[in-house]
């Protein structure tokens, strides 16, 4: 039995504070550089789609979803158990985000979590590292294996779209509250969905997922150096 019946949460209620979200990110981060690239690349709403992207910041989730929105009207993200225990952000696990904890079996719940969501046609976005990088480095030894098995169990009517971040780290530091830099952008790149038809006749197994991972990582670097490219030529 799932820890609760997501199709139940679905609908108005949601939609209106995520819309409320999205607008009133864009008006405290109106001053802030942003920008957005490869938005075409994104399904249309209703397509099943799993956003896989490098995790710098707690804000990476609300400049993605800004970043996608009208395209994708609601993205649910993973988000740290811990973290979503704290009051003021508790409501978030029914209307944004989905907890993740640690363990096996929490590690279970997630990927069984994440599956029914993208049966329901929902879009989910998720970070392979497991956690926010304190260098602003992509962590690609930290790259942990469930974004494939999610991928794989998924099937090919999901679509798998590598996304990049970058900036985000300058809102809100890993271990340090709020804070504003204006000098340095945030943008946000959205790969084209990836071509992982050759696995879907594979076992599903740990080697199955170790490939589809690395074809995940390898989408997400191709957005990095787009981003490179960029800030060095703009």
């Amino acid at each position: 039995m799932e820890p609760y019946n997501i199709r139940k949460k679905l609908g108005f209620r949601r939609r209106f504070i995520h819309y409320f979200l999205l607008n009133l990110a864009r008006l405290l981060f109106w001053a802030i550089p942003f920008k957005v690239y490869g938005k075409e690349n994104l399904p249309i709403e209703g397509v099943p789609t799993l956003l896989t992207s490098n995790h710098l910041s707690h804000v990476d989730s609300v400049f993605t979803a800004v970043a996608a929105f009208p395209v994708k009207r609601a993205i649910r993200f993973t988000g740290a158990a811990d973290f979503m225990k704290k009051i003021m952000f508790r409501w978030t696990k029914y209307e944004l985000a989905f907890p993740v904890g640690r363990g096996p079996a929490e590690r279970e719940k997630f990927i069984r979590i994440s599956l029914n969501l993208l049966k329901n046609g929902e879009s989910v976005g998720i970070y392979p590292e497991g956690g926010r990088s304190r260098t602003g480095r992509f962590q690609i030894n930290k790259i942990k294996v469930g974004a494939g098995w999610i991928a794989k169990l998924a099937g090919p009517q999901t679509k798998v779209v590598p996304v990049f971040v970058y900036g985000t780290n300058n809102i809100i530091p890993v271990g340090k509250f709020f804070r504003l830099n204006f000098q340095t952008p945030v943008r946000i790149y959205f790969g084209p969905p990836l071509d992982l038809d050759r696995y879907y006749n594979m076992p599903n197994n740990v080697k199955t997922s170790k490939k589809i991972t690395r074809e995940i990582l390898e989408g997400i670097l191709t957005e990095r150096r787009k981003c490179l490219i960029d800030l060095t030529t703009n």
